[in-house]
């Protein structure tokens, strides 16, 4: 295959986090190397630490590497779809700077996608906090092949914002109508608008099951985190697709496996550094949905004694769910 039409683009959409990037970067020369197979861009959002000093330090060093440095910041929504753009390979999978991979990941994802065209792969994550020192080591696990775009979003369901851990065919997203990725600029969540059109024009889709990809767990975010994962989420999920089942598995994934946990951390003021009231922002996003009144605003009401008890129990629920799927 010409270098000029490589199979997968592994993009990096970065700002200012150089120690990161030459973290992620000094394990990406011995997992890629220059196989032919794989272009590796970073695009840099007009960084002013020495980013740039660190790509050109791995280049000298002979790794192959696209780096495309925009003049002003364009914010991290626009820098994702960028990559997104950018990539001229089969498949598209955008990076986190401050994700790691484990040993041998791009060839087993190299592997998947030689043998067969899938419209989405998604690679399962696990979360490490502080210092990453050895990628873990988990029990096997099988690969799951689907054919229905509802039952990939009843496994993924709130991952599908986790950049990191999705893997897009490019022609998919050509031959799928879409609107306008420039239209969520400003929702922290853009890169949904490729996944949510690759969701769209579904007809095959791999989970990967091996925790593959480590990502750095954030304790506390920076942004209005109800605004992001309530309002804009279901915004974009009304809007972007067209399936109302697999909007509904989103949606009812987000309510039981992401939200109960940010607000318990809200309740004791350590989910953000943006006060929010998560009661008052949910209720108009998901009041509609039982779901919400079962395992999110018990935890927004509750004594917190009773709130964690209530967490408690919904952690050991879901922990049963996802071993139920993995045998289905």
């Amino acid at each position: 295959m010409p270098i000029s039409q490589p199979l997968l683009t592994l993009a990096i959409p970065t700002y200012n986090r150089a120690p990161l990037l030459r973290r992620l970067l000094g394990q990406l020369s011995s997992e890629i190397g220059n196989d032919p197979l794989v272009e590796l861009i970073v695009s840099d959002n007009a960084s002013t630490d020495d980013t740039p000093s660190v790509v050109e330090d791995f280049q000298k060093c002979g790794m192959s590497i696209r780096y495309v440095r925009n003049a002003t910041n364009t914010g991290a929504d626009a820098n994702i779809i960028q990559c997104f753009e950018l990539a001229l390979g089969d498949y598209a999978w955008i990076f986190s700077d401050d994700d790691l991979m484990a040993p041998g990941t791009i060839r087993r994802l190299l592997d998947a996608i030689s043998k067969g065209a899938y419209d989405l792969v998604f690679v399962t994550p696990y979360f490490f906090d502080g210092e990453y020192r050895q990628h873990r080591h988990f029990k096997p696990a099988t690969d799951v092949v689907l054919t229905r775009a509802q039952d990939f979003a009843r496994r993924v369901h709130i991952h599908l914002t986790f950049i990191s851990g999705l893997v897009v065919r490019k022609d998919t997203i050509a031959r799928t109508a879409h609107r306008a990725f420039q239209s969520l600029f400003g929702t922290s969540l853009a890169q949904l608008g490729v996944i949510f059109t690759a969701l769209n024009g579904h007809r095959r889709s791999l989970i990967i099951r091996d925790p593959l990809v480590a990502a750095t767990a954030n304790a506390r975010v920076g942004y209005a985190l109800y605004q992001v994962f309530g309002t804009n989420l279901n915004k974009i999920a009304q809007e972007w697709l067209k399936d109302p089942v697999v909007r509904r598995e989103i949606l009812k994934g987000t309510l039981r496996h992401f939200l109960p946990g940010w607000i318990f951390q809200s309740r004791k003021a350590l989910a953000s550094t943006i006060p929010e009231d998560p009661h008052r922002i949910l209720r108009p996003c998901f009041g509609s949905y039982l779901l919400y009144w079962v395992c999110d605003y018990p935890i927004c009401a509750l004594p917190l004694p009773f709130a964690y008890a209530w967490l408690t129990f919904l952690k050991a629920v879901n922990k049963i769910e996802t071993k139920v799927l993995s045998f289905a």
